[in-house]
C-alpha cells in the first residue's frame, strides 16, 4: 500500500486502490476491579477474581507491539504490584500554575 501511494506522489496520477474491508472480531469482556481482582468473559465462559487479573495482563500484554514494550510494561506493573506505586505519574503541579488561560 506504501508503495502505490508513494508512486502516485511521483507520478501525480491516482488510480483507484481496493479497500480492505473491516471484520470485528470480539475477544470477550474484561475489566479489572482492583488489586488481583478481575472479571472477564470470554465466549459463553465467565470468570473472575486472580485468574481473570492474570488473564486481563496476558492479554494486555499480548496484543502490544514489540517485545521491548511488553517487557518495559510488565517491569511497570511488576513494580507497581509490589511498591504499591505506580510506575509513571506525571504531576504538573497545576495548583503553582494557576488556572490555564482563558481563549476567547
Amino acid at each position: 500500500m506504501a508503495r502505490v501511494i508513494a508512486g502516485e506522489l511521483k507520478s501525480g496520477v491516482s488510480k483507484p486502490v481496493k479497500s480492505l474491508a473491516f471484520a470485528y472480531a470480539d475477544k470477550g469482556e474484561m475489566a479489572t476491579i482492583g488489586r488481583s481482582a478481575s472479571v472477564a468473559k470470554i465466549g459463553r465462559v465467565k470468570f473472575h477474581g486472580g485468574s481473570a487479573w492474570l488473564a486481563w495482563l496476558g492479554l494486555h500484554l499480548f496484543f502490544l507491539i514489540g517485545l521491548r514494550n511488553r517487557l518495559s510494561v510488565l517491569l511497570q506493573w511488576i513494580y507497581a504490584y509490589f511498591t504499591y506505586r505506580r510506575g509513571a505519574r506525571i504531576i504538573m503541579g497545576l495548583d503553582r500554575l494557576g488556572p490555564p488561560p482563558m481563549r476567547h
